[in-house]
Formats: C-alpha cells, structure tokens, sequence
C-alpha cells in the first residue's frame, strides 16, 4: 500500500481531517481486499459466530412475538366475549338479566371433566363444555362436517347430540352417529370438533366434548359439590364500528364495575380480554425468556469466537500494519482500515443471521400450529431480528475493540525482527480502550435487561455470565501455575516421557494459551451442562421419579351417599390397595387479615394462589402423613369457631401465621377462619392433599362431594377393571388415572427438551466455533514451536504424545468447570424458575466430561496437523 501524499499529512483530528481519513481508509481497506482472495483468509469463524447468535435470539423472540401476536388477535374469542364471568357455583338468573338490560348479549357455559361411555365398553376421561344456543357469542366452532351448530347437538332419534375431539373418536373406536353414553343419557355422536374458539383460555387435561346447555341436566352431572365451572359470556353492544379495542375494553371494565356495585359480595371472577390466556401467556414469555438467555449465551460465546478470530487475522496482517506505520501513518488511520475491514465482516455476519431470524419463524409455526391452542400470526416478524441485530452490533463492538487497539500498536520495526519483535499487548496502557471496553459491556447489559420481561432474572444472568468468564480465566491462570509446579519426568529417551515433559511445557510456558482454550471450550460446555442439567431433572421430577406409594386413580364428583357403594364395590377386588376419602367444597380466598385478596402483598410464586378457586376439604382428626410445622391440631371433636389448617409455604407467601384470619367464601357466603396451624406438603407425593383443611362444625353440613385416591397394582388390566366397575356402578363419578395424566405431562416435558436440545446444540456449536477460533488464533506459535523442536531433535510421534497429553488435561479440566459451574446454575434454574426440584446425575455429568475431553482432542489434533509436518526451514523464510 502506498500513497503519493504521506499518510500522516492526510489524517489529522480536524472535521475535515476525519473525512478524508475514512475516505482514505476506505480505499485502502478495499485496495487491500482486491489483493487477493487470502485477505479474509479465517474470517469465516466471525461470520458465522455472529450469524448463529443473532439467528438464535431473532428466531426465538420472532416465535414468541407470533404466538403473543395470535393471543392478541383472538383474545375476544379465547375469553369468548368482553367479558367472562366465572364461578364454581351456578349464577343467578339476575345476572344474565341485568347485563342484558344495558345492551349485551350473554352466552351461559358449563365445563367440567367427566367420563364419556363408548362402545364395546370403552371409556375416556374428557373435558365437558356444555354451552347454550347463543353459544359461541365471538369466533366460531370448526366441525369436521358441514352444517349449523344447533343443529349437530339436536342430534337424532329423540336423543341429543355431542361433539368429540378428533382424538375421542378414535380412542372409541366411533364414528358419527355412534351412541355414546355421557352420565345417565345417551348422545348421538355428530362431525368431529376440530376447535374451540375458546380453547386457548382452557387448561384441559383431557380432549373436549361439547353437549347442549339443556342436556347437561338430564346427564345427572350437574350435582350439589360437583366440581365445574359455570361462565358467563358478555359481549358488548356495538357503538361505533371505528371504535378502538382500547375503549371497548374501558366500557367492559366499567360493566364490570357495575356488576360488581350491582352485587356486591359476590366471589366471581370477572375477567377482560387482557386476562384472556394468562397461563398460555405466562408459559411462553418464561420458555420463551429462558431460551432467549441461553441464546444470548450463544452471542457472548460467539463473541469470544469474533475475538479470537479477528485476533488471529490481524496478526497475519502485522507485516501490512508495520507498513502503514513505517509510511507515517497515525494510529487511527490504521484502526480505521482494519475497522472497516472486521466491521464490514461483522456486518455481513450479523445481516446473515437476522435473515435466518427472519425466515425460521414463519416455518416453525407452520410446525406448531397444531400443536398451540391458539394460532400463531403469520408473517415476518421484524422487531425481533432489530433487537437481535442491536445485540449483534454490540458484542461485535465489544469483542473486537481489544484486538484493534493491539493492532495499533504494532512498530515499524516488525519488518526487521519478525512477530516476536512487535509485541502489541498494551491494551492496559491505553485509557480509552478500557473506558470503550466498559461502556459496551455496560450497553450490553442494559439491553439485555431492558428488554427482558424478568428484569432481575436477565441481571442475574448478566452477573452469573461474568463471573463465570472471570472464573475460567482464573482457573487457566491457576492451571498454568500448577503445570510449573510439578516435577518433570527425568529426561529419559521414549516418546511417553518426552511427550509428557513436553505437555507439561506447554502448558506451563509464557503467553501459553491454555487459559484462552480453557475459557473457549469451557463456557460452550457450561451453557450445555446447564440445558442437560435442568431437562434431565425436569424430565425426572415429571416421569422419573414418581413416588412409590403414589395413587393409581383419583375419582372426583362422588356424592356423599354413594360413599358406602364405592367401599363395598373397591374392597371386593384383590388389586386394591389404599382407599383414602376426603369431603371436597369449592372456595376462593376474599381476604387475608382483612386485606381484600388482590392487595395482598404476596410473592410472585405465590401470588397464583390468591386468584381463583381452590378445594377445601373438613378433618376431625389429621389426615395420615400430615406434617403440622407450627401450631395444633383442632381436637377430632371440636365444635367451636371454624378453624384453618393452611399450607406453610403459601402462608410464608403471603405473610400468614398462627391466629391470622383467612376470609373464604363457600357456597356464595363469606366465612373467617382462623389458622390454628400450618402444614409442611408434600405436593410430590401425589396423595390427597388440600391447601385449605377446615375444622368440623359449620361447613360440616355444606353440600359438598368426595374425593378420593385409590392404589392398585399399576399394571393396566388391573386399572382398567377398577375403572369399568367403579364408572359402570356410578356413572356420575369421574376416574382420573395418575399413568395418563403423567403420560400427557411427559409428552409436554419431551416438547420441552427438545426446544431445549436445540437452544444447547446452539450453544455447543457456538463453543466449537470459539475453540476452533482460538485454536487458529495460537496456530501460528505452534508452528513455529514444533519446528524449534524438530531442531533440537523432537520426533513426530513425541510431538503427537506432548498436545496429546496437553490436550487432554485442558479438556478435562474444562470439563470438569463445566460441570461444575454447570451444576450449580441448573441448581438455581430448578429452584427459581422452574419450580421443580434438583438431582444429581451422574449420567449426564460423565457424557459433559466425555464430551469436553473428546471435543478438545479432535479441534486440537485439527488445529495442530499443520504443526506436525514443520521443518526447520520454515524458521528461514517467511510464512
């Protein structure tokens, strides 16, 4: 490179001076390109750790933002209306009266679970849903046959009809017209029911029928005690075709207001379509948010990857820069060049991801589709792609700035000593480099934050990231520090022994980068211990690890009377096991100490508790397994004022202790009870467990019915026989086998792991990609180490023992960190995002270790081939 002007003369820190130093650069960044093919030979690493890092966070929110988008547009139909007003008791005619005297049209629904009779005897649990003819008020119902609603539940031959899950279907081996029993009635079965409308605000654990409002009662389902919900749909009148959903949803909060003055006291959930799926919601912003931390790991890891690349590229270019340097040329010239150089790659990188970003989205919910009860927006999903670019424009600033501000110090006398001659370490030296560093990683940290919906989870990320890049290079800097401390083998001929002084060598040397290694394979193999961590103790905590003395069915919906036959007809059969009984009343909580329950200042795993209904069950005496950890027990025969036995890990959420009084409305009354105790549960245990135990005496009389858990042998034909005898005696009793509830749980846990396998191939590739970096970063010095070595006599096989050896210890010491680090973050991940609890495992603790001590053998054999076949010669001529 050459200019007829000198260099220095056309740089300088006037306005103008900058202009013409960018044009210059310029220039000389794009002669330099046009030199030859080789120029941005090993760039290619950059590239692609940017690409895949801004791939991963774009694709991850675009996937998010389509499934919030789909929630967003169909809200009205989820809620099924501007309003859904919900009880676990019937509601008044009132009601429904007075909302349709401001204007609104209502639809009544009932759901529950009950058993649905096939032929040949063959039964299945199912999600009832009986609506009324006004049913569904927004959306509509997708049957896999042609004609009206109304006219599919009628049904045929002076029996009503019922709509089936595709799924039921089979299971039953039905078709239409098949004459299924549901309760006391027969049905007539119609076209298939392909969707609800509001299925997206259901959490069901079994396929949905839809019956007729009016049938429900005939079917014997409708009980005292029985455990439904009965919801009222509102919607609007319509005012203004131009009016914006923002005042409708004002107008529906103000009906709502007015029913709440109209009746007051009344314990209904009233909900609007901001509160339309807020399981669905807050499941997808927490899976959504986790995978876009571990993605953003991906980008920092990438990160490492642009460094040690650009590291390694500008020192193939230290000839060039001595050039610029010797010709005058100031150092913001040559930061200028290269910047534009690494910039313009960087920039490519980030461009290919954000279109990988782009694309995928729209594919995955083509996949998803069926699998989502609510349908994800199509389309392209750009805001996503910015944030992620923004996240790739700045770790590519942060990552790069070092090695630039290195390069800038490159004498002229390089072109008479050699690389040796020209160390450019001074970036400690160099205040504006150090503030440059800080300020990025401080951006860097305020948009992940910023932008997350946890904020104090994304801190706790950025805070467990840097301790966890600080603690690799310390534990390369004390592994350095222990290589020199141990004896070397005597120097004795043979290719272990030489081999192993060699490795120790090596790894004990001046400037040796096994800490660099150490960091670049070892935070790779932590993202990915950490993922196989946290999915294989979810993956136990669902399937695994079910407690040996856990029921095999719990039968819902049993009326009090029909108690006596359950006995006699369980006791007669040999399979089984332990029959436990408890009443079971519907309640929802009012206040806490005279705190109405949504001001309660409660935690936020807790808070979920403080809405909607719950059970309550009556004891005399404590039921078997109970674990009171404050407090007493009431006598078995107490009579006095009602008391409450609450559970101890709601109570420290909401700041509940002995003598507080909890304000519970039953049956549409309000009652204050007053905790004597609190009880340590076993949730786990799948036995029969309430949160809220009430003392004998006033609510002893309360309809209610009985639940209860029964253990048998497991093996399928055995519960199949338990089912058949106890459903065909009471028709009305609804049996829950536990093996299909966690069947169904195990296929949303294999959902799950296979979201987050991909999120860890993610990261194990964005590692690789950051080992071969640094690996191709240190290439060079190997070279030019093993041709000294072959100089002093060194063969090839003692060469091959020596990073053998060299190799193998940082993979194992890597790791071993990983796994260790690994341990501890998936600990934290189970215990405060999950929920769940954390297991050691050793399985999957040895296939990390394996794997860190393969990976870094194979890159390392890779990386150092080259080194192998160097001659001395090559110590005479430039490479």
């Amino acid at each position: 490179m050459s200019e007829t002007r000198p260099l220095a003369t056309m740089a300088n820190a006037t306005p103008r001076g900058m202009t013409a130093t960018v044009r210059l650069a310029l220039r000389l960044a794009l002669r330099d390109w046009r030199g030859g093919t080789g120029v941005l030979r090993g760039m290619g690493i950059v590239l692609l750790c940017l690409a895949l890092g801004v791939a991963a966070i774009g694709t991850i929110g675009g996937l998010r933002d389509a499934i919030q988008s789909g929630v967003a547009e169909q809200r009205r139909a989820i809620l099924g209306g501007d309003l859904a007003i919900e009880s676990s008791d019937p509601l008044p005619a009132e009601l429904a009266t007075f909302l349709q005297s401001r204007g609104a049209r209502t639809s009544d629904v009932v759901r529950m679970r009950s058993m649905l009779y096939g032929p040949a005897g063959r039964r299945m649990l199912v999600e009832l849903n009986a609506v009324d003819a006004a049913y569904p008020l927004v959306g509509q119902v997708a049957l896999g046959g042609t004609g009206p609603l109304a006219g599919a539940l009628a049904g045929a031959g002076g029996e009503p009809g019922l709509l089936a899950d595709p799924l039921i279907i089979d299971r039953l081996g039905a078709s239409p017209g098949t004459r299924l029993r549901l309760g006391d009635t027969f049905f007539r079965l119609g076209p298939a029911l392909d969707r609800l409308p509001d299925a997206g605000g259901q959490a069901a654990l079994a396929p949905s029928i839809l019956i007729a409002r009016s049938a429900l009662a005939a079917a014997g389902l409708q009980r005292p005690g029985a455990l439904l919900t009965t919801s009222l749909r509102v919607v609007l009148p319509d005012l203004d075709r131009a009016e914006t959903a923002a005042a409708r949803l004002a107008r529906s909060r103000v009906l709502a207001q007015e029913v709440g003055t109209r009746f007051p006291g009344q314990a209904w959930h009233i909900r609007d379509i901001d509160d339309a799926a807020p399981a669905l919601t807050r499941v997808v912003d927490q899976v959504a948010l986790f995978m876009t931390l571990i993605a953003l790991a991906a980008l920092l890891l990438g990160g490492m990857g642009v460094a040690a690349g650009v590291s390694s590229w500008l020192e193939s270019r230290t000839e060039t820069i001595a050039v610029l340097r010797s010709l005058g040329s100031p150092p913001v010239l040559a930061v200028t060049v290269f910047g534009l150089q690494v910039g313009g790659l960087c920039a490519a990188g980030i461009v290919l991801g954000a279109i990988v970003g782009l694309v995928l989205p729209p594919i995955a919910v083509q996949l998803l589709s069926s699998l989502l009860p609510v349908a994800p927006q199509g389309g392209l999903q750009w805001a996503p792609v910015g944030l992620a670019s923004i996240f790739g424009i700045v770790v590519a600033s942060l990552f790069t700035l070092a090695p630039l501000s290195r390069a800038i110090s490159v004498p002229p006398a390089v072109l008479f000593r050699g690389p040796a001659g020209g160390s450019t370490d001074r970036i400690g030296r160099r205040p504006r480099t150090v503030a440059g560093l800080v300020g990025l990683s401080a951006l860097l940290v305020l948009l992940a934050v910023l932008t997350s919906p946890d904020r104090r989870l994304a801190l706790g990320f950025c805070v467990v990231s840097a301790i966890v890049l600080v603690g690799f290079r310390l534990a390369g800097w004390a592994l350095t520090r222990l290589a020199r401390a141990i004896p070397r083998p005597a120097p004795r001929p043979g290719v272990a022994r030489v081999g192993a002084r060699l490795g120790l060598a090596a790894l004990s040397r001046p400037a040796a980068p096994a800490a660099r290694l150490l960091l670049a394979l070892g935070a790779g193999l932590t993202v990915l211990a950490t993922v196989a961590l946290a999915e294989g103790d979810l993956r136990a905590a669902v399937l695994d690890q079910l407690p040996k003395h856990a029921p095999s069915f719990y039968f819902i919906d049993l009326q009090p009377d029909e108690v006596s036959r359950f006995d006699a007809l369980l006791h007669a059969m040999p399979t089984v096991g332990d029959v436990r009984e408890l009443p079971s009343l519907r309640t929802r909580v009012v206040a806490v100490d005279g705190v109405p329950a949504e001001d309660v200042q409660a935690t936020a795993g807790t808070r979920w508790a403080l809405r909607g209904d719950h059970g309550l069950t009556i004891a005399g005496a404590a039921p078997p397994d109970t674990h009171v950890v404050a407090g007493q027990w009431w006598a078995p025969d107490y009579a006095g004022p009602p008391l409450l036995s609450f559970d101890a890990g709601l109570a420290k959420g909401w700041g509940v202790h002995v003598g507080s009084i909890v304000r519970l409305n039953v049956l549409g009354r309000d009652i204050d009870l007053k905790v004597a105790s609190l009880r340590e549960i076993a949730w786990r245990s799948l036995q029969l467990n309430f949160a809220f135990m009430a003392s004998p005496g006033l609510l002893s009389a309360a309809p209610h019915t009985v639940v209860a858990t029964v253990a048998s042998t497991g093996r399928p034909a055995d519960d199949a026989a338990i089912l058949t005898a106890v459903t065909d005696a009471l028709p009305n009793v609804t049996g829950i086998r536990v093996a299909d509830i966690l069947t169904q749980l195990g296929g949303l846990v294999r959902k799950l792991a296979l979201a987050l396998a991909a999120i860890g191939a993610v990261a194990l590739v964005s590692g690789g990609l950051v080992l071969a970096a640094t690996l191709a970063a240190a290439q060079r010095q190997r070279v030019a180490e093993a041709a000294v070595l072959r100089v002093l006599g060194a063969t090839s096989a003692q060469l091959r023992a020596a990073w053998l050896i060299e190799f193998a210890i940082l993979g194992a010491i890597a790791g071993l960190c990983a796994v260790g680090v690994g341990a501890g973050l998936s600990w934290l991940l189970m215990h405060l995002v999950l929920k769940a609890p954390w297991a050691f495992l050793p399985g999957t603790v040895a296939a990390v270790m394996a794997l860190a001590i393969v990976l870094m053998l194979v890159a390392g054999y890779l990386a150092t081939r080259r080194g192998l076949a160097a001659s001395p010669a090559i110590l005479l001529r430039q490479d």
